[in-house]
């Protein structure tokens, strides 16, 4: 977290998931086998044979790290070669690729973001090509190595309890699907026909939405018939658990309503993962909501940098709102019962927005859901600045405060 004055701006927290995924749903095992733990599979393409090469130490290295809330991926190359892909929240360093050699302190070559902008190094001249060829196709299975190389994915789950980032691909009241289940998809065949049974009898059908299945994988749940319009099921959270990746289910009646209209619902929500071999598993929502009233909602925050913060005193506070909304008078907040929770997206354009969804409390923590707004590949975005930003109030606490961040595109 840093400090601002006497506030805290907590870094968010969403834990990273890495590799790749079980299939549900018809789910096939896509174009790339993963490596679980150190154990041999098949790669996505075949070079020649070389020898195991344990890889704990490389495991233990990615678990442990900073700035991996929102990549954090192994891969093995040729079976004695090791690159860390990681990235996150961090103000320098948010970003890196480190490719190794058969240990974790034979680095052959670095890239990564510094405060003087992106740098490239190399200790062994000769690894310089292949790792160029790798930086450039960090999105490919194969990392852009072709035929004449192995690649080979490795699963791992991050420390129990991690927040995995999600994003948002549908979230519906009115699905084709009728009946209760929950499912996992990792391939796109899988993912057309769930889509056409969703989308049954709309005119026209809305678009299969896009999935790097290469990278991601869907885990949805699907609540069946309701005859109350206030039915809802939602995932408010992905954590890592000690064996298995935990997927929470929060299905109830919403109260935002004095009478629940009787319409036949069919709520929904899928969203996209890291891709993983390690199992899913759905479970019942347990925390506790924690009412929140929001303080100042804008576009035109002073805030330039995007973070998350937490302040409980008022000399904090009014240094804050001072960067926040300088020509504004401080608004006032008791802060003997009361604490303020924010996040700020720093500059962007009007295509994106960011916001306080929900705030629970639930195993000696307080959650802040963030959602961030993202415009659909193609817009075109006003070329004015934006600077989004979410204040809220709620009440007074001493756990420590997290911030997990769920991603809606073109919605």
């Amino acid at each position: 977290m840093r400090i601002f004055g006497r506030a805290m701006f907590a870094l968010p927290v969403a834990g990273a998931l890495l590799a790749a995924g079980l299939a549900a749903c018809g789910g096939g095992s896509g174009t790339q086998s993963d490596r679980q733990a150190g154990q041999a599979s098949q790669g996505v393409a075949v070079g020649e044979p070389a020898p195991s090469l344990a890889l704990g130490d490389f495991i233990t290295r990615a678990r442990e790290a900073s700035c991996n809330e929102t990549r954090n991926r192994l891969y093995l190359i040729d079976g004695k070669q090791v690159l860390w892909d990681h990235a996150g929240y961090c103000a320098d360093a948010s970003y890196e690729q480190v490719l190794y050699g058969d240990k974790p302190d034979t680095v052959l070559c670095t890239h990564g973001d510094t405060f003087a902008g992106p740098r490239t190094t190399c200790q062994d001249g000769a690894a310089r090509t292949l790792f160029e060829t790798i930086i450039q196709n960090l999105d490919k299975p194969d990392l852009g190595l072709g035929g004449t190389h192995k690649v080979e994915r490795v699963s791992f789950l991050p420390t129990a309890g991690t927040r995995i980032p999600f994003e948002r691909v549908a979230k519906d009241s009115f699905s084709g699907v009728t009946g209760k289940k929950y499912v996992v998809i990792k391939d796109e065949a899988s993912w057309g026909r769930l889509w056409s049974e969703h989308v049954a009898g709309r005119t026209p059908a809305p678009t299969l939405p896009a999935v790097d299945f290469a990278n991601k994988m869907l885990v949805g749940v699907f609540a069946g018939e309701s005859g109350s319009g206030c039915h809802t099921i939602a995932i408010p959270r992905v954590t890592a658990g000690t064996t298995t990746i935990k997927v929470e289910v929060d299905e109830r009646e919403l109260q935002t309503f004095d009478v629940c209209p009787a319409v036949v619902t069919h709520a929904m929500q899928v969203v996209a993962i890291e891709r993983s071999d390690i199992p899913v598993e759905f479970v019942a929502a347990s925390a506790n909501e924690v009412p929140f009233k929001t303080i100042s909602q804008t576009s035109q925050s002073k805030v330039e940098e995007a973070r998350t913060v937490v302040v409980k005193d008022a000399d904090a506070w009014s240094l804050l709102w001072r960067y926040h909304a300088p020509d504004q008078p401080v608004p006032p907040v008791d802060f003997s019962t009361t604490m303020v929770v924010g996040v700020f997206m720093g500059y962007t354009n009007p295509c994106y927005s960011t916001s306080i969804a929900k705030i629970t409390r639930d195993a000696g923590k307080i959650t802040v859901q963030k959602v961030d707004r993202h415009p659909p590949p193609g817009v075109m975005c006003a070329m004015i600045m934006t600077s989004p930003a979410h204040l809220v109030a709620i009440e007074r606490s001493d756990l420590p405060v997290e911030f997990a961040t769920e991603v809606v595109q073109g919605q």
